[in-house]
């Protein structure tokens, strides 16, 4: 092969140069005043204030749920019979305080795929209605807000999910050839950390993370326990329950 001395230099091949995050930045940057305003919009509510269901006065709003809709107390608990562990905050008249959805009247149906069960004294009238939140039946602790107080009697059951620790109201099957309580937790995708009387459940999908969040990032039990607790409350987190012994339980029997 002859070659030419006098030929022009062949220019080398450019390739695209990759972005960088300055970049992506920069690009960013004429935005940032309408991402603002947008983000704090978000903390106030809807005008109207009217539920999305019913039209009523909105006084919940779902942060789980898309686009964070408004609620009233009873189309809250409707709608989330069958999402229980979906975190609601409450208008107070100035701002958006943490509530949970107990706090509606939501309750968790077990033995007949969240339907009430007949035999169970309580419904009897097969509605299966809303649980009062008498005040006997949570423990009365001073500077405590009303959704963080833990349940004392053995009809409330505490979950813990990845959105957090909750305490919900539970209606165990009563029939003649109902399961114990542990095999209707599980038919639920509720985990028992105990199998007389259990008070406190894991969701599977938590467990499941916590498994992924421990193979890929080392994290300890205790920090992530401790992120479950900031979860539940970014105020009051001392204030959550303490299961981080159970969930090591759990853990190792899942």
């Amino acid at each position: 092969m002859e070659y030419d001395d006098n030929a022009p230099p062949v220019e080398p091949l450019q390739l695209p140069r990759k972005k960088t995050q300055n970049d992506y930045i920069r690009e960013w940057l004429p935005h940032k005043e309408e991402f603002m305003r947008v983000l704090l919009e978000l903390e106030a509510p809807p005008d109207p204030q009217n539920c999305i269901s019913c039209g009523t006065d909105g006084l919940y709003r779902c942060t789980d749920c898309l686009h964070q809709p408004m609620f009233c107390r009873e189309c809250c608990r409707m709608t989330h019979q069958r999402l229980l562990f979906h975190r609601v905050q409450h208008w107070n008249g100035e701002f958006f305080e943490e509530s949970a959805l107990h706090m509606t009247g939501t309750q968790l149906q077990l033995g007949h795929i969240r339907a009430a069960c007949l035999s169970d004294p309580s419904n009897a009238n097969g509605t299966g209605g809303p649980v009062k939140m008498n005040a006997p039946e949570w423990e009365d602790v001073d500077d405590v807000p009303p959704h963080m107080r833990q349940p004392i009697r053995s009809k409330y059951l505490t979950v813990i999910d990845v959105t957090g620790v909750h305490f919900i109201p539970v209606r165990w099957c009563q029939c003649e050839a109902a399961e114990s309580f542990q095999l209707q937790l599980l038919r639920a995708k509720l985990f028992p950390a105990t199998f007389e009387k259990p008070s406190t459940a894991f969701t599977f999908a938590v467990l499941d993370d916590f498994v992924r969040d421990n193979l890929e990032c080392g994290t300890s039990g205790m920090n992530y326990y401790s992120k479950l607790r900031r979860v539940t409350s970014g105020v009051f987190p001392h204030l959550v329950p303490d299961r981080y012994r159970e969930l090591l339980q759990v853990a190792r029997q899942w």
